[in-house]
């Protein structure tokens, strides 16, 4: 009897005990969250004091130049504080340039930030009111600038009657640009010398390098068409005439030359 009534007492709980270690194990919330408030308070005041932007460095570009990303950058909701722009340039990135398609910031250290630019193509450029108005593959005029960049071809031929900036250039069929652009970076793929590219009503295009027009004749057959004038034009180079690729398909590599009749 008297092990049973042991038994009984060691199950008998004391209140008074247990609401003892219930205190114990009441975490104080308050006060982790003071602490939490006071350690981020010291970050900030941490971060504001010694990471001021001193150094932007820049890369990516391909005709902008750093003086023109840096006064962009500068104007497009820039801070001075270079953890504060890492963190909103992730959050909000601005839009920098017209032709710029994305950028990324990193941080070097404290002080100074690198911004990577990605620059997108430009399809072509316009002669217009005496500068050169540069659009993309949907046919939006972006820029204007009195220079000319050499690896963007002259488009003529395009029929319109005025240009508005960040607008399309108002021509009947715009699938032309697509087209232009697709020329374009096969030219600068294969390195090729030309200066101008015109559009003829029925949207062929004529390729212009120096005193020697290609005829394409159609837009058919670009991808083999357009490789292939890198060894022409050699070999024409000093020439006056034309090239003429309407019998030139993926079967046979025909082309003919006209000199020009003096």
């Amino acid at each position: 009897m008297e092990e049973k009534d042991k038994q009984e007492e060691n199950k008998v709980i004391d209140i008074n005990s247990h609401k003892k270690q219930k205190k114990q194990r009441k975490i104080p919330v308050k006060k982790i969250l003071a602490g939490i408030g006071i350690c981020l308070i010291f970050a900030i005041i941490v971060i504001a004091g010694t990471c001021q932007i001193r150094t932007i460095k820049i890369d990516g570009m391909n005709h902008y130049t750093e003086a023109e990303v840096k006064q962009a950058v500068k104007k497009k909701g820039y801070i001075g504080n270079s953890v504060a722009y890492f963190l909103k340039s992730r959050l909000f990135p601005p839009k920098l340039l017209p032709f710029i398609e994305s950028f990324s910031v990193e941080l070097e250290n404290p002080n100074t930030v690198a911004i990577h630019v990605n620059e997108r193509k430009r399809a072509g450029c316009l002669a217009y009111n005496g500068k050169y108005v540069y659009f993309d593959k949907n046919g939006y005029a972006l820029e204007s600038y009195e220079k000319r960049y050499g690896d963007v071809p002259l488009v003529t031929g395009l029929k319109y009657k005025k240009l508005v900036m960040q607008k399309k250039i108002p021509v009947k069929k715009q699938e032309i640009f697509s087209y232009i652009l697709e020329l374009t970076m096969a030219i600068d793929k294969y390195d090729l010398p030309i200066e101008e590219i015109y559009i003829e009503e029925d949207g062929n295009a004529l390729l212009k390098s120096g005193n020697i027009t290609v005829d394409l004749y159609n837009r058919e057959n670009i991808d083999i068409k357009i490789p292939e004038l890198s060894g022409i034009l050699e070999k024409l180079k000093g020439k006056n005439g034309t090239v003429d690729m309407k019998y030139f398909d993926e079967y046979q590599k025909i082309t003919t030359f006209r000199p020009k009749k003096s």
